[in-house]
């Protein structure tokens, strides 16, 4: 009896297991990571900025809205422009293309 209760417990942390790996081996399938070297051409960059341009200007403006309405204080809302502002140029400087952080870079053996 206690080795039936043994393998049935074995057998339903294996069923687990496999029930989780399933779904993320697949999304690795259906998700390939892009490498970092990945560039744009000139047209794609252009696009890009437009719309990466609107978003800022979009975000300067709620900004000012919250500073307006008494949400943030003035100086608070000009250091969020401020930085929202350098962190455009650093996406600008680097081809709108994003970097990728250490853990999402595909490892090669």
């Amino acid at each position: 009896m206690k080795t039936i209760k043994v393998n049935l417990i074995a057998l339903l942390i294996a069923a687990a297991a496999m029930s989780l790996a399933g779904p993320a081996q697949a999304a690795e399938k259906q998700h390939p990571q892009v490498p970092q070297s990945g560039s744009l051409t000139e047209q794609q960059k252009k696009e890009i900025e437009e719309l990466e341009t609107d978003i800022l200007e979009k975000r300067k403006n709620v900004i000012s809205k919250y500073v307006e309405y008494g949400v943030l204080a003035k100086e608070k809302g000009e250091h969020i422009k401020t930085h929202i502002e350098k962190h455009y140029e650093m996406k600008k400087q680097n081809g709108f293309v994003p970097k990728l952080h250490p853990h999402q870079i595909e490892k090669r053996h």
